[in-house]
């Protein structure tokens, strides 16, 4: 079966030309949102690619810095404009930072959800089925301060997609992740950008470092987001071939509502 993720924001934390992070996987079947961006653009997006946010089943947020976690607020206002049922999957952290929201930004619309919205509070290793996707998240034991949570999707004919938050990947988890299908990477810059956008301080990586990762865990593809776009005109040019000077495989250099097909 054909499936595809459609970035709707794959900007850094402050992005000025483009939406912060958020990915939607989906089928003809079933779907999941990976992280909620930065706010209202989320819905904006949602619509420009022409998606109807009601019909998100799934939400999974890896953590609760700004730019993953505050589009659930728009994303909440559309879901109660309809009547299906949504989950949320999040850590125990990240369902505090939710329900703080809920309680002081979005009250009058989370309680008109009740029962129609969930949350699934997830941790290191644990599992989920999404339809027929086996989901497993775990923990990238961030050394930031902020718990951040990736994951893996396997589907029925055997492929996997691995999601490992907006840091490096690291070996603790590198069993989980080993042999995928498809590779989600951060890549804050290029490497000859190192020292302008300095993204090892805020544990991210550079496109080359995520093509020497993608090799480590012998993916076959490899798509980056969380990226600055100061050089967003040339992104996709240039950070395909630093990627591809250290990786054989697929590279695939996503702007926003770009689709990547698999």
């Amino acid at each position: 079966m054909s499936r595809e993720l459609v970035f709707l924001g794959t900007g850094n934390g402050m992005p000025k030309r483009s939406s912060c992070s958020s990915i939607l996987l989906r089928d003809g079947t079933q779907n999941l949102l990976i992280d909620t961006g930065g706010g209202q653009d989320l819905v904006r997006n949602l619509f420009a690619a022409g998606i109807d946010p009601k019909s998100i089943s799934d939400v999974f947020i890896s953590h609760y810095d700004s730019d993953h976690i505050l589009g659930i607020v728009p994303l909440v206002r559309t879901f109660n404009r309809g009547g299906r049922n949504h989950t949320i999957h999040c850590s125990a952290d990240v369902k505090k930072a939710v329900d703080s929201l809920f309680q002081y930004v979005a009250a009058d619309h989370h309680k008109e959800m009740g029962d129609r919205l969930t949350v699934n509070v997830a941790n290191d290793r644990s599992k989920v089925k999404i339809g027929n996707w086996a989901v497993t998240f775990f923990d990238i034991k961030s050394p930031d301060g902020s718990p951040q949570l990736g994951l893996v999707v396997e589907f029925a004919e055997g492929k996997k997609l691995v999601f490992l938050g907006d840091e490096p990947m690291r070996n603790h988890y590198l069993d989980l992740v080993q042999g995928a299908d498809v590779m989600i990477h951060d890549a804050f810059c290029l490497a000859r950008d190192e020292a302008k956008f300095e993204p090892h301080p805020k544990n991210h990586s550079t496109v080359a470092e995520a093509a020497m990762n993608a090799v480590q865990a012998g993916t076959k593809s490899l798509l980056l987001f969380h990226m600055e776009d100061d050089t967003l005109a040339t992104r996709k040019e240039e950070y395909a071939k630093e990627a591809k000077a250290y990786f054989q495989g697929e590279v695939f250099v996503p702007i926003d509502l770009d689709v990547y097909t698999f």
